[in-house]
C-alpha cells in the first residue's frame, strides 16, 4: 500500500495538471464505493495523500476547474457518515483539502471558526453516536454549501445522485443529508439551474426504494417548486405518459399543504388556459417550454390526479368555475375529437380497470370534471348532467357537442351559487375576446345560456356581452355566427326589459342575417332570434325594419331546408301578432301573398312545420277577413294536429261563409303544380283535391275538367316520391266533381 502511494505521488509530480488528479480520483472510486471496509479505508487514505500532494506542489500553478470540485465533494461527502469510523475522519480530511484547495483557487480566506468548526466535526464524527454523526455531517455540508458556487453544488449534486444506490442505506442518507442542504441554503440562486437539479433528483428517484430517501427527495423538488414553480411545472408536465410511480408520488406529495397545492391547481389551470389566451403572459427565463408545448392530456392528468386524491374541501369550490370553464375549452384544443395524446396509452396509477383504445383528451377532461363535482359535493349537479345525457352529448358529434356544452353550463347555473355564477360569466366574456376561434366558439355556446339567465343583467355584465355577440356575428365562421344569433336572441328570456333598450342593435344583426344570408343556418338562427324578441317589442319599434322581415320571410317559404321553413312560418305568424294599425295595411298584402304557400306547406312532410303553418294562419286569419274561421281553429285541437283535416275543414267553412274565396284559393293553387319543387308540386296537388271536393257547384261549372285532367294525368309521370299517388287522387275527385257539375248544368 505504501508503495502504490508513493508511486500515485510520484505520478503526481510528473503529471502536475488537474488531469491527473481527476484521473487518480476516478481510479480510486471504484474503491471509495467498495462495499469492504478496508478497501474503502485504503482509498480514502490514498485520496487524501494525492490531494495533499496536488495541494503542495501545483494546486495554485494549475487551478482545478470549479465544477470538478462539487464532483470531488459529492464522491467524497456520503463517506462522512460511514459506519466505520477511520473512513469517516479520513473522508472530512479530504473534504478539508479540498476546501483549502478551493479557498486558494478562490483566493477567499478560509477562517479559523471553520477550521474550528472542521476539528469540532471531526470529533464527532470519531463517536458512535449515529445522531451525532449525521449532525457533523450536515454541519460539514453548511461549510461546503458557504465556500461552493452554485455552478459547483450543482454539479456535487449530481454525483451525490448518481452514486446513490452504489452502497448502503447508510451511504443514501447522507447523500440526501447533503442535498437538502444544498436546496434549503442556495435555492434561491437556482433560477439558471433548476432543470439541471430538477432533472437529476426525478432520474434518481426513478431508481430509489427505500421510503426515507425518497421522501428527502420529494421534499427537495417541492422546495423547489416554492421558489421555482414555473420551470419546475414545466418539467414535470414534459414528463411522458403513462405517469410513473416516481413522478405521481410527487403529485401526491403536493396535497399535504392544502394552501400550496391550490396554488399549484391553479397555476395547472393556468397552463390549459395559455393557448387560449388573447395575451398571454411574459413566462420567467426559467421556463424553458412554453406552456403551448405541453400535452394537455398530461395537463388534465395532473389536474385529475390532484382532485381525486384531495379531501373534501370547502376552499376548493372556490375554483370550481374556472376549473370546468378551462377542462371544456379543451375540447376546442385540437381538431373535433381527434386531440391524441402523443402516447396513446393510459396512465395506469391514476385510472384503475382496462386501458380503453380510444382514449382521447375529451374524455379524460370528464373524468376530470366528474372528479371535480364530487370533491365539491355536488351531486345534485352531477345527477342532473347523467339524466340528461350530458357526457354522450359532448362526446357524440360536434352538432352534439356544442349543445352539451349549453346543457352543461346551464346546468351548472341552475346548481351554482351567485358568487360562482358571476365568475363563470366574467371568464365566459373574456373567453369570447379571445383571438383563438375555438375558445371563442366554446365561450359563445355558453354565452347562449347565461342569456338566458339574468345573471348578466345582475352582474352589468349585458352591455359587453352584446358588444361580443354583435362581433360575433360578423364573424367568417359559421357556427359562431349561429350561437352568437342565439344568444342575442335568449335576451329576450334572461333580460326582456332591456329588449326594446337594444332594439336598433339587435334587429340591424338579425334583419341583416335575412338580407344577405350567407348560410341558411345563419338566415334560420336570425329569424329564430327575431321570433323571440318579437313578443317584447311593439309596432312602431321595429320601424321599417317590419317591411324586410316579412318580405325575406317569404323569400324562405319555399327553402328545401326544413329549419329554414319551419322558423319564417313561426316568425310570420309572429309577426301577425305583432301588427296593431300603422301596418295593418302592409301586412295584409304580405299574407294574401303568403296566403296558398301557407296553405301548400300545411300538407309538410315534416310534421313540426306543418304545424307551424297551421298556427301561421290561424294568427293571420283576420288579415283576410276569415275571422269567423279564427274561433272554429281555436275550439278544435284535433283540427290543428292534421293537415289534410286542417284544410278541409278551412275549405268548409270558407265554402259556407267565402264561396268566392275557395274559387280564387283554387285558381292561385292550380299554378302550383308547376313549381321546381316537388314538394310544393304534391302539397299542391293534394290541395287542388281538396279544394275540389268542397267547391260549390256553381264554381264548378266554370272549371275546364278537360284541361283539369289532362293537367293532372301528367302529374302522374312525375317520378317525385307519392306524387303517383297524389295525382290519382285528386284525379278521382276532379271525375265526381265533373259529373256534379255537368248534372247542374243540365238541370
Amino acid at each position: 500500500m505504501r508503495t502504490l502511494a508513493q508511486l500515485m505521488e510520484n505520478l503526481m509530480h510528473w503529471e502536475q495538471y488537474p488531469k491527473m488528479l481527476q484521473g487518480m480520483v476516478q481510479l480510486l472510486e471504484k474503491w471509495i464505493l467498495s462495499e469492504k471496509d478496508w478497501e474503502r479505508e485504503k482509498a480514502l487514505n490514498l485520496c487524501l495523500g494525492v490531494m495533499q500532494t496536488y495541494v503542495r506542489s501545483v494546486g495554485v500553478c494549475n487551478p482545478l476547474k470549479l465544477e470538478h470540485f462539487g464532483t470531488l465533494a459529492g464522491l467524497i461527502a456520503p463517506c462522512t457518515c460511514d459506519p466505520h469510523e477511520r473512513i469517516r475522519v479520513a473522508s472530512i480530511d479530504v473534504l478539508s483539502s479540498l476546501l483549502d484547495l478551493h479557498a486558494c483557487q478562490t483566493s477567499s480566506l478560509a477562517g479559523t471558526s471553520k477550521k474550528e468548526e472542521l476539528l469540532v466535526c471531526k470529533e464527532d464524527l470519531g463517536s458512535g453516536n449515529n445522531e451525532r454523526i449525521f449532525g457533523a455531517s450536515a454541519r460539514i455540508s453548511k461549510l461546503v454549501c458557504v465556500a461552493f458556487s452554485c455552478e459547483e453544488m450543482v454539479s456535487l449534486t449530481r454525483k451525490l445522485c448518481k452514486n446513490m444506490g452504489a452502497r448502503d442505506l447508510q451511504h443514501d442518507k447522507a447523500s440526501v443529508t447533503w442535498i437538502d442542504t444544498f436546496l434549503q441554503m442556495r435555492v434561491k440562486e437556482l433560477e439558471d439551474k433548476v432543470a439541471e437539479v430538477l432533472s437529476t433528483i426525478l432520474d434518481r428517484l426513478r431508481r430509489v426504494d427505500h421510503p426515507e430517501v425518497r421522501r428527502h427527495l420529494i421534499e427537495g423538488i417541492l422546495l423547489l417548486a416554492h421558489h421555482h414553480q414555473d420551470a419546475v411545472l414545466t418539467l414535470l408536465l414534459m414528463q411522458p405518459l403513462p405517469m410513473e410511480s416516481h413522478l405521481t408520488e410527487v403529485w401526491l406529495a403536493v396535497l399535504e399543504d392544502m394552501r400550496f397545492a391550490r396554488t399549484i391547481l391553479h397555476a395547472l389551470v393556468g397552463r390549459l388556459q395559455c393557448p387560449f389566451s388573447t395575451h398571454t403572459n411574459a413566462m420567467s427565463k426559467t421556463d424553458i417550454c412554453r406552456p403551448v408545448t405541453v400535452d394537455p392530456l398530461m395537463l388534465v392528468c395532473t389536474i385529475h390526479l390532484l382532485m381525486k386524491k384531495m379531501d373534501q374541501d370547502d376552499s376548493l369550490t372556490d375554483l370550481l368555475p374556472e376549473v370546468v370553464y378551462t377542462l371544456l375549452l379543451q375540447f376546442g384544443s385540437s381538431p373535433w375529437l381527434e386531440a391524441v395524446s402523443p402516447d396513446q396509452k393510459m396512465w395506469h396509477l391514476v385510472y384503475s380497470g382496462a386501458v380503453p383504445r380510444d382514449i382521447k383528451l375529451q374524455r379524460a377532461v370528464i373524468k376530470c370534471i366528474k372528479s371535480l363535482l364530487l370533491r365539491v359535493k355536488r351531486e345534485g349537479l352531477m345527477t342532473g348532467l347523467e339524466e340528461q345525457d350530458t357526457w354522450r352529448r359532448l362526446l357524440e358529434n360536434s352538432t352534439s357537442f356544442l349543445e352539451g356544452i349549453a346543457l352543461l353550463t346551464r346546468l351548472c347555473l341552475t346548481n351554482m351559487g351567485s358568487h360562482h355564477r358571476q365568475q363563470l360569466s366574467q371568464l365566459v366574456l373574456k373567453g369570447m375576446d379571445s383571438d383563438v376561434l375555438t375558445c371563442r366558439m366554446i365561450s359563445t355556446a355558453m354565452c347562449v345560456e347565461l342569456m338566458r339567465s339574468p345573471i348578466l343583467q345582475q352582474e352589468k355584465l349585458l352591455k359587453p356581452a352584446l358588444l361580443l355577440l354583435e362581433s360575433g356575428v360578423d364573424h367568417e365562421d359559421e357556427v359562431l355566427r349561429v350561437f352568437s344569433l342565439r344568444a342575442l336572441g335568449n335576451m329576450a328570456h334572461g333580460s326582456p326589459k332591456k329588449v326594446r333598450k337594444y332594439r336598433k342593435r339587435l334587429l340591424k344583426k338579425f334583419v341583416c342575417c335575412l338580407r344577405e344570408p350567407s348560410s341558411i343556418y345563419v338566415a334560420s338562427e336570425g329569424m329564430a332570434s327575431l321570433t323571440k324578441i318579437l313578443p317584447e317589442l311593439r309596432e312602431w319599434d321595429l320601424g321599417s325594419t317590419f317591411d324586410t322581415i316579412s318580405r325575406q320571410c317569404r323569400t324562405f317559404f319555399e327553402s328545401e331546408n326544413e329549419l329554414l321553413r319551419q322558423n319564417a312560418f313561426v316568425l310570420f305568424g309572429k309577426l301577425a301578432g305583432v301588427v296593431r294599425i300603422t301596418k295593418r295595411h302592409l301586412f295584409k298584402r304580405e299574407v294574401k301573398k303568403a296566403w296558398v304557400p301557407l296553405m301548400l306547406h300545411c300538407l309538410d312532410p315534416c310534421a313540426c312545420t306543418a304545424k307551424a303553418c297551421m298556427e301561421t294562419i290561424s294568427q293571420c286569419l283576420r288579415f283576410r277577413g276569415f275571422s269567423d274561421l279564427e274561433m272554429v281553429h281555436g275550439q278544435s285541437s284535433a283540427c290543428m294536429e292534421d293537415g289534410t283535416f286542417f284544410l278541409w275543414t278551412t275549405c268548409e267553412l270558407l265554402t259556407q261563409t267565402k264561396p268566392a274565396a275557395v274559387y280564387d284559393l283554387f285558381l292561385e293553387t292550380i299554378r302550383y303544380v308547376e313549381s321546381s319543387s316537388s314538394l310544393v308540386r304534391i302539397a299542391a296537388c293534394k290541395l287542388t283535391g281538396i279544394i275540389l271536393d268542397r267547391m260549390p257547384v256553381r264554381y264548378l261549372q266554370k272549371l275546364d275538367f278537360l284541361e283539369l285532367r289532362n293537367k293532372f294525368q301528367e302529374l302522374q309521370l312525375d317520378e317525385a316520391d307519392g306524387m303517383l299517388s297524389a295525382a290519382l287522387n285528386t284525379l278521382g275527385i276532379l271525375e265526381e266533381c265533373s259529373q256534379h257539375g255537368l248534372g247542374a248544368h243540365q238541370e
